[in-house]
């Protein structure tokens, strides 16, 4: 097996539990992984319809904001240098929430109106156009909550975006490169495991049959003194007994042969004192 497809472990029943924890960890991740893009998916359309439709609602509040600001310029003339000298304090203020999608930390963006700000122009429009002042002022009031609406639901989409496309590529790696290799290392384990195991039984087997062979052995060479000694009647019991003794003594006399030369050893009378025994 090739050693770039699976991790470099050594082949034992730990290293073997190890992998398996690590795959269960791993398949949970993964499954974790999956279920938090198709949590990020979701919102992620849920968002960007919300965003279509927004855009929609804000171009149409727009076109309105400035006919009813042409309307004011055709009733009261040019009023941007009024405006620009009277700017005070914001009467609109944008409120910043965090949020927690799947994990993604986003901020979504609230158009709140502060109600302490002093209005500078409430009596811009009294001599001519007042309603007008009035709507176009309403008009644009209403335009920047949407526009501040629709920026917060892009800058959602753009983050969701990118956490989608990291966990893709989180879900790809563990598929594609972790998970292969902790199957291929898996793998590994267990045949190498098994050679050692089947190399343990071969020996054990030798071993075995080398015993056994030894006994066998053992058996037929007392067997076959057995059969030698059974199958000597020439000469008597005491005479047997008493060959290998009587034939490593170094005295002449006990070591000759009988009168007869037939080359059997002399049976000597059983009434030998101890000394005579010791050899």
């Amino acid at each position: 097996m090739n050693t770039e497809n699976r991790y470099p472990v050594t082949a034992s029943l730990f290293m073997l539990r190890e992998i398996k924890q690590r795959q269960e960890k791993v398949t949970r991740g993964h499954q974790l992984l999956k279920r938090k893009t198709e949590a990020l998916r979701i919102r992620g359309r849920q968002a960007a319809v919300e965003m279509s439709a927004t855009q929609a609602v804000l171009g149409h509040t727009l076109r309105e904001a400035y006919i009813s600001l042409a309307a004011i310029k055709f009733t009261n003339g040019e009023s941007n240098a009024l405006v620009l000298e009277n700017v005070g304090q914001a009467q609109i203020r944008v409120l910043r929430t965090p949020e927690n999608i799947s994990g993604v930390a986003t901020v979504s963006l609230q158009a709140v109106e502060d109600l302490t700000a002093s209005d500078t122009l409430q009596y811009a429009g009294l001599g001519a156009g007042g309603h007008r002042t009035s709507e176009a002022k309403k008009a644009f009031r209403e335009a920047v909550r949407i526009l501040v609406k629709f920026a917060s639901l892009r800058n959602t989409c753009l983050i969701l975006d990118e956490a989608i496309k990291s966990t893709l590529r989180k879900v790809n790696g563990i598929e594609k490169v972790i998970m292969p290799k902790l199957r291929n290392t898996e793998t590994y384990i267990l045949m190498e495991m098994g050679e050692q195991e089947r190399e343990e039984f071969h020996r054990l087997k030798m071993v075995k049959a080398k015993k056994n062979q030894k006994k066998i052995t053992q058996s037929q060479s007392r067997d076959d003194e057995e059969s030698i000694y059974s199958h000597d009647t020439s000469n008597p019991p005491c005479t047997r007994f008493f060959h290998t003794i009587l034939y490593q003594r170094t005295d002449p006399i006990l070591s000759q042969s009988d009168s007869a030369g037939d080359g059997n050893v002399i049976c000597y009378p059983h009434n030998w004192d101890d000394e005579d025994l010791l050899f």
